[in-house]
């Protein structure tokens, strides 16, 4: 694969530098509450409490002294019993009505393979959680106490670059070969691969740039690093997704460049930018370390 082609960054149809107008602020607004929701709900990732591992052999979950994963708060000495078998995971409830899935009780065991799957240790949404994880041939268990929400500042602990002209650009995109993959290594050091989408070319600063995309549903999604990784942002990295190209382009917004989940919990297993994805320039735009 390439990453510097020789091309030509003009759209006719696309100005060089939409402006943010009332309705594009707004918008942004709307999203920048969003991201912050995400953060404090009961699931979220401020809610996160414990992350463990899960070994060969049955493992209880539950708030007893012989659970092997131990429940944070008040809880059934022994909730669930989880079995790793090869792929999957089996989650069977202790006793009917002690675990629910997707809003209803759980009486019988569940297969978790392939994705992850939550729990809730109750019927009401604000109720504790837990979520078996798939990660590789690795299966975890993520515990969620959703009172920690409340000890966790979002005006202290989330931060923003103003808002500034030059930071929302036209991107050519260059569809990747067919079966192309990424190699993608995470925080905890497995390494799977990921379909590559394709390229995204853009100017900043009178020169040419490129960012490698993959899939995200409909939309891309970019895993970068620029020259403010570590002393303005978070430094392993910000997250983008983008609109799927039309007519053979799209925009980066960099106003919604944000944090990756392991900048706001040390229970996260995030994937780390492709070596590809690094741009020499600070983008003074989107989330940034708080003020101290």
């Amino acid at each position: 694969m390439s990453n510097s082609p020789t091309i030509t960054l003009s759209a006719p149809d696309m100005p060089p530098d939409p402006a943010l107008d009332g309705a594009a602020r707004a918008a942004l607004e709307t999203w920048r509450d969003g991201y912050l929701a995400r953060l404090t709900a009961s699931d979220g990732w401020w809610a996160i409490s414990a992350l463990a591992w899960l070994e060969d052999g049955p493992a209880r979950l539950g708030g007893g002294p012989d659970a092997e994963v131990a429940l944070p708060f008040p809880a059934a000495p022994v909730a669930a019993t989880l079995q790793p078998s090869g792929a999957s995971v089996r989650v069977t409830p202790a006793a009917p009505g002690l675990l629910w899935l997707e809003g209803a009780p759980l009486s019988t065991p569940v297969e978790v393979r392939e994705r992850d799957q939550a729990f809730a240790l109750g019927p009401d949404r604000a109720a504790p959680s837990f979520a078996v994880l798939v990660r590789g041939e690795r299966r975890g268990v993520r515990v969620y106490d959703p009172r920690r929400v409340s000890e966790r500042d979002p005006r202290r602990e989330v931060a923003w670059y103003p808002v500034t002209p030059g930071w929302c650009v036209p991107a050519r995109f260059e569809p990747a070969v067919e079966g192309e993959l990424v190699p993608v290594v995470n925080v905890i050091g497995d390494v799977s691969d990921a379909p590559a989408a394709g390229w995204l070319h853009f100017a900043h600063a009178g020169a040419e740039h490129s960012l490698l995309a993959t899939r995200a549903g409909e939309r891309l999604f970019l895993n970068l690093r620029d020259a403010g990784s570590g002393p303005e942002s978070y430094e392993a990295g910000r997250y983008l997704h983008a609109d799927a190209p039309q007519n053979g382009w799209t925009v980066l917004d960099f106003h919604r460049l944000h944090h990756p989940p392991c900048a706001h919990t040390p229970f996260a297993t995030c994937p780390l930018p492709p070596l590809v994805n690094r741009l020499p320039f600070v983008v003074e735009a989107g989330e940034r370390h708080p003020p101290s």
